[in-house]
């Protein structure tokens, strides 16, 4: 038997902690669909494990010392929901600042196959407008 979902998604976030996208990314499915808000400076939608390596170089690219600080993590069947709070500094201006998130997990057969993150972010992230221009 695999092993529980929530067990799954607090694997994948310890090797987030550690550095290790490596890990992450051999942990998810090669065709996940992965949705993050446009307001985030490295946010948008993916598809594929391969989309979601650049997903992780965006946030290399726009923020320096980002930490995901998990509060809450409830599994119900196959979905997990992560309540967390991200933090870190921001390049474009070197501004430290944070947001809070609700994560929407769906894991298969021990397998995470798609990820929806909803965050209480500014619309008006100076990364976000960076980005776009």
């Amino acid at each position: 038997m695999s092993q529980p979902p929530a067990d799954v998604i607090r694997d994948l976030y310890a090797a987030f902690e550690r550095g290790d996208i490596r890990a992450i990314l051999a942990m998810i499915d090669e065709d996940i669909d992965w949705h993050v808000p446009q307001n985030l400076p490295h946010g948008g939608d993916f598809s594929g494990r391969e989309a979601v390596g650049r997903f992780f170089e965006g946030i290399g690219e726009h923020w320096d010392d980002l930490e995901v600080d998990l509060e809450e993590v409830v599994g119900a069947g196959e979905r997990v929901i992560v309540l967390c709070r991200i933090h870190g500094r921001l390049r474009v201006n070197a501004v430290e600042t944070g947001y809070t998130s609700a994560h929407s997990w769906i894991v298969r057969e021990g397998t995470p196959v798609q990820f929806t993150e909803f965050v209480n972010a500014p619309l008006d992230l100076p990364a976000a407008q960076a980005v776009t221009s």
